[in-house]
């Protein structure tokens, strides 16, 4: 096989571990969330933060760690090369999430108000995670290493925060789907360890492929297949279980999925490049991460403007 045939096998087969891996991972995970967590709210943002955002951490982790700057490449080079990876899969899963999966979410279920409950946490949230973003872009163009460092705890303490103003329902029942998940088996521990094999092993042959491809293309390209490719990979899982949930009619549920997720990346992934990389970010970075707080502060003014039900 010639190498450009090479690279996209390792890329194709990469993308498609870390896709059947999150897959397994979301769906195994998701009976023993929910046997630990009477709190429904926060069972399931456990679940959008432990079993749908652990690939999203991994991934840029084994950019900024493991993988190496393309082969041959100069050395001034290469932090450029591990920031645009490592960068373009910190910002890309927030993008899906932000740009189309809550788009979709709040299209789909246009006719039904948000729950009260779910309203009152958009609203108390999202100037937290619009801050946490902001910071964190602003701490890119200060290359003050103590400054990025304590950025970094900063996000982890504010994602503590957002966690903890989540709100118990008075009625523990209330928050219940019609049907509750069986006990976990046998077979959910098998394929619990399957999936963490495939989410260890998919970023690595993954930007493998993406390294080697570096190494003939524009500085700038390596952060866009980065960002679309580790997206639609690693959020698929999310997409997936809230097409459920909706067809389940459990609104409530997949709000905590989809935002259980935008919380875990704005404050836990975002620090994962704080403190294991130099953080210097370029203008497409800046752009992107400009887009995003846009996308927070529209769903700032949805929670403060939109009628809410009781749920």
């Amino acid at each position: 096989m010639n190498p450009t045939g090479m690279i996209i096998v390792k890329i194709a087969s990469g993308f498609l571990f870390l896709l059947l891996g999150s897959a397994l991972f979301s769906h195994t995970a998701e009976r023993l969330v929910h046997r630990l967590f009477h709190n429904r709210q926060a069972g399931s943002r456990i679940l959008g933060n432990l079993s749908l955002s652990l690939p999203e951490a991994i991934l840029p982790l084994y950019a900024f760690l493991i993988q190496p700057a393309p082969s041959g490449s100069p050395s001034i080079h290469s932090s450029h090369f591990s920031m645009n990876i490592g960068v373009g899969a910190i910002l890309g899963a927030p993008a899906f999430l932000l740009l189309i999966l809550w788009p979709a979410y709040l299209w789909i279920t246009r006719k039904v108000p948000l729950v009260e409950t779910r309203k009152t946490q958009l609203g108390r949230e999202t100037p937290l995670l619009f801050f946490a973003l902001a910071i964190a872009l602003t701490a890119g163009v200060v290359s003050a290493r103590p400054f990025h460092l304590f950025v970094g705890c900063l996000l982890i303490g504010l994602y503590l925060g957002a966690f903890f103003l989540i709100e118990t329902p008075s009625d523990p029942t209330c928050d219940l789907p019609e049907e509750i998940p069986l006990p976990p088996s046998t077979s959910d521990y098998l394929f619990f360890l399957v999936s963490i094999v495939l989410i260890l092993v998919g970023p690595e042959i993954f930007l493998s492929g993406l390294n080697a491809l570096g190494a003939s293309l524009r500085s700038s390209l390596p952060f866009f297949l980065s960002m679309g490719l580790s997206a639609l990979a690693t959020e698929s899982p999310e997409a997936l279980a809230l097409f459920f949930l909706l067809r389940r009619k459990e609104r409530a549920l997949g709000f905590d999925v989809v935002w259980g997720s935008v919380s875990f990346q704005m404050t836990v992934s975002l620090s994962i490049g704080l403190f294991l990389s130099p953080w210097h970010l370029l203008k497409v970075h800046l752009l992107l991460g400009g887009t995003l707080l846009l996308a927070l502060l529209a769903s700032f003014l949805f929670a403060k403007i939109s009628p809410s039900t009781k749920g």
